[in-house]
């Protein structure tokens, strides 16, 4: 009973615990770094405030919307299906930090 116990509190401590942040600029690293940095395939260079400007103006969430769905050459979350919404916001965040 007493094993019980335990598994049942460190259970219980470990879904209260907060979910790691996703780390942008490692997805982007991985998987958003192939097309963006050298921009294949009309992909907006990372840090070109110029080509960058009309999809700022979109906002936050059209842009993971766009990655989400797919645009144009980009396939549907990147390429990556298993990447999540927040990782994909995370990467969306860090690409958006690199024209401010």
């Amino acid at each position: 009973m007493r094993d019980l116990t335990v598994a049942a509190l460190l259970l219980v401590s470990v879904s209260a615990m907060p979910a790691l942040a996703a780390d942008g600029e490692a997805v982007y690293s991985s998987v958003c770094r192939k097309c963006h940095r050298t921009g294949i395939d009309d992909a907006p260079k990372t840090g070109d405030r110029a080509a960058w400007a009309p999809r700022v103006a979109l906002g936050r969430e059209a842009l993971v919307k766009s990655v989400i769905d797919g645009k144009g050459a980009m396939d549907p979350r990147g390429g990556k299906a298993e990447l999540t919404d927040e990782e994909i916001r995370a990467a969306v965040d860090y690409l958006l930090a690199q024209v401010k």
